[in-house]
């Protein structure tokens, strides 16, 4: 199988099949970079045609415009592409949220721990004196 983008270029992969809305595609033939720089032009992604070995087209797959990555598993390399443009973003802004609540909560934490600390200290101090003047 041989796919070409819209610069014209061809690729033969082993794979091309959408999977849970993400497009995947299998390399065997390029390294992790090269298939990289490959999809790192976003308007080659617009329209992917389908080709046969000998490259007649016989389908295409329309409306891709971003690069999730490249995953390895030995000798193949799948590319993985996604149509929403902030699906991405959304992971990231999802797992910095994530990072910062859990960043105040600790930082919350602290602060009542530290509350406390001085809270036992001032107890611990009260005893001491009430202690002291027992004793005098």
């Amino acid at each position: 199988m041989k796919i070409r983008l819209v610069d014209k270029t061809i690729y033969t992969v082993s794979r091309a099949e959408i999977v849970n809305s993400r497009l995947e595609i299998d390399f065997i033939d390029k390294t992790a970079e090269e298939v990289q720089e490959i999809f790192s032009v976003p308007a080659n992604l617009e329209t992917i045609e389908l080709l046969t070995d000998s490259e007649e087209k016989f389908g295409e797959l329309p409306g891709w415009s971003v690069l999730g990555g490249v995953l390895l598993n030995n000798e193949t390399k799948t590319v993985i592409l996604t149509k929403a443009i902030d699906v991405t973003e959304q992971r990231l802004t999802s797992a910095e949220a994530n990072a910062l609540s859990a960043k105040t909560e600790a930082e919350e934490a602290k602060k009542a721990t530290d509350i406390n600390a001085t809270q036992i200290t001032d107890l611990q101090l009260a005893v001491v004196e009430i202690y002291e003047g027992m004793e005098g």
